[in-house]
């Protein structure tokens, strides 16, 4: 199993925005602390699903999160097309954070990871609230299926993990 996490670093701290674990042609993605997680099954099955463990009553994250791709429903998600020999780069999840108060909404994080995506606050605009958090399965063969439909990404706001196919490349960008 893969695990990469996103954080946001704001001067001297980093905070948890999101974990990805991808185990064979699975992909989980979870916003931390909210009690619900998305998945992407290699059946092609793609649904949010509770965790079933429920945290102390707080404010919740200020987080949308968007599945990856259309497909047909099916019980409690979708169909959609798998990442086995997947030939073009495809939407597997999109969340939407507002970055307005990070100290207030996100945890610290001050784990170290083999797997980090550490995005820059100082990167943006002082003025950007929000930001969108994209994550990708991108065959080898077709990374210019990607690049046309998330145009103009600097590399310092892509994440590239190349150590399986399809790999999974993690972009951040404003809103």
């Amino acid at each position: 199993m893969i695990e990469i996490f996103v954080v946001i670093k704001d001067k001297n701290n980093r905070y948890y925005l999101l974990k990805i674990q991808r185990s064979g042609f699975d992909v989980y993605c979870f916003p931390p602390h909210l009690g619900v997680h998305y998945s992407l099954h290699e059946s092609g099955k793609a649904h949010f699903r509770p965790e079933g463990k429920s945290s102390k009553p707080r404010n919740e994250l200020p987080v949308m999160m968007i599945d990856g791709e259309a497909g047909a429903p099916i019980d409690k998600g979708i169909i959609r097309e798998n990442l086995v020999n997947l030939g073009h780069a495809s939407c597997i999840y999109t969340t939407i954070y507002s970055i307005k108060s990070l100290s207030d909404d996100f945890r610290k994080f001050n784990r170290s990871a083999r797997e980090c995506f550490v995005i820059d606050r100082e990167l943006f605009t002082p003025n950007t609230s929000l930001i969108e958090i994209g994550v990708w399965a991108v065959p080898e063969r077709n990374e210019v299926s990607f690049e046309f439909n998330n145009p103009d990404i600097p590399k310092n706001l892509l994440y590239k993990l190349v150590k399986c196919e399809p790999q999974i490349w993690i972009y951040a960008r404003p809103i």
